[in-house]
């Protein structure tokens, strides 16, 4: 499966973009974030029939997608309006018939490989480079190993789609009753309260306090973004000022003396990247303090016109402490008894996963290679099942959840007898060496050659892909300065 071109025409523009992709690697670059690189990807995904969400600064809905797509010697024209999706004219309601669309797109019609395509082929920024096996991808969508294995070994007829079927039941059984839970406990603590006649804080109070808490809290992240604006100005004025100083130093090599310049200061790029992602971490924190601060400011506004019906809390609160009661310990009884069955059928469900299915064979021996190749120390345990991340660093984990990926990446191709395309989103981490990210993209341009690969990165990787088709963003791909509503915002994420 190949992409060839990308257009997209917002719905008050003029004329439409386009973006050509008619390459084995697509590098969505910018040296600068916030530039489009992540919304030009994501817009590609959802033009695809995927449920993905915006990005910060622009809507998907206000915008008409195309995509041309080769497979199997077959193109195929994708057009993604809002919830409309048509393919070769054939239209889809999403997110209805989502899966029906995909069966058509990409030739598969085993549901649990349908649900599990996504988090096949993304590597996500945010969350894509730490997920090993089974999470969120991005939005909604989820990836599962034990429901991806099942889908490469078939077996339609197997009753292991019944078991995950009474798995889905148990588990809004489980969340039905701790609501319950929390609800007879609320209601033994109140009674406890309405007899001791215990007066608990007072709603307005609660705020006050939270807005306060939380002002305090807004008030330390604004100087650590200052700081960190401080430190990152400071870092460049000092690259301008030896440079102005023109020193040299003794070139150990030969005697020619090196110039010292902000080029040749090592790893000063990094450094400014690492301050620079810090801060952009804090920025989110702190729009989301600003939100909660609103919210609860809005709150306390429409509190204070309340403060004139203490009866009617104090009438409510006796009436609901004066409901029957059902016993916290029965509830809990329920509770525990419905968990271990929907543990036990899990467990019956991942046996079924890894017992006598070559495919998972294959997943291990395939990253036992790639293990090897990275050198992953051998005391690392490689189970593609297993759940437990907190022992292993950075760079270890990085290459880990890289070869599982591509591992599913190429069996899943060879169920469907073509090579999946690859989304690579942001594979530079500030926690990990360059040298490492360097390594693992050559593994993926020796051993997965016939697949197109799309990176988006503030790196254009030369290095490794020289013939690669360059995408540079500088932040008016979305926004189309002939429309004074697009007009306003300075550019994408």
């Amino acid at each position: 499966m190949k992409f060839v071109k990308f257009t997209l025409k917002h719905n008050q523009a003029h004329k439409a973009e386009i973006v050509d992709l008619n390459s084995d690697v697509n590098i969505f670059f910018s040296e600068k974030n916030s530039t489009g690189k992540t919304t030009l990807m994501r817009a590609i995904l959802y033009t695809l029939g995927f449920s993905i969400p915006n990005t910060e600064l622009v809507q998907f809905d206000n915008f008409e997608f195309t995509l041309e797509v080769i497979n199997k010697d077959k193109t195929y024209n994708v057009i993604r309006k809002s919830q409309l999706l048509i393919i070769d004219k054939i239209e889809y309601d999403l997110p209805t018939d989502m899966a029906r669309a995909h069966t058509y797109l990409f030739g598969i019609e085993n549901k649990e490989l349908l649900s599990n395509i996504l988090g096949t082929i993304y590597f996500d920024q945010e969350k894509g480079w730490t997920l090993l096996n089974r999470g969120t991808i991005i939005g909604e969508n989820r990836f599962k190993i034990e429901s991806f294995f099942r889908g490469l070994n078939g077996g339609e007829n197997d009753d292991s789609y019944k078991i995950a079927a009474v798995i889905e039941a148990l588990n809004k059984k489980i969340e039905q009753y701790r609501l319950m839970f929390n609800v007879s406990e609320y209601q033994e603590s109140l009674s406890l309260d309405v007899e001791q006649k215990f007066e608990p804080k007072s709603y307005i109070q609660t705020l006050d306090e939270e807005l306060l808490a939380k002002k305090q809290q807004l008030e330390k992240i604004e100087n650590e973004i200052a700081g960190i604006d401080k430190l990152i100005e400071k870092n460049q004025d000092f690259s301008i000022y030896i440079t102005k100083m023109k020193l040299c130093v003794k070139n150990p090599q030969n005697n020619t003396p090196i110039r010292v310049t902000s080029d040749t200061l090592l790893n000063f790029d990094d450094l400014q990247e690492t301050h620079k992602a810090r801060r952009n971490v804090i920025i989110a924190e702190r729009n989301q303090l600003k939100k909660e601060i609103a919210d609860r400011e809005q709150a306390q506004k429409k509190e204070i016109t309340l403060l004139d019906l203490p009866t009617v809390d104090e009438e409510l609160t006796h009436r609901f402490s004066a409901i029957q009661r059902f016993s916290s310990l029965q509830v809990k009884s329920m509770l525990d008894k419905f968990t271990r069955e929907r543990d036990d059928l899990a467990n019956t469900l991942k046996m079924r996963a890894t017992q006598n299915n070559n495919w998972a064979t294959d997943a291990h021996k395939s990253i036992a290679d790639y293990a090897k190749k990275l050198k992953i120390p051998k005391e690392y345990k490689l189970d593609i099942f297993t759940s437990n991340l907190k022992a292993k660093s950075g760079a270890i984990l990085y290459k880990m959840v890289f070869i599982y990926k591509i591992t599913y990446i190429q069996l899943l191709s060879k169920k469907l007898d073509y090579p999946l395309p690859i989304f690579c989103d942001s594979p530079y981490r500030f926690e990990v060496e360059k040298e490492t990210i360097e390594e693992v993209l050559n593994v993926l341009k020796s051993d997965l050659l016939n697949h197109q690969i799309i990176i988006a990165s503030i790196h254009d990787y030369k290095n490794i892909y020289p013939q690669a088709n360059i995408v540079t963003l500088d932040g008016t791909l979305f926004n189309d300065k002939s429309q004074t509503m697009l007009s306003d915002y300075q550019g994408t994420r």
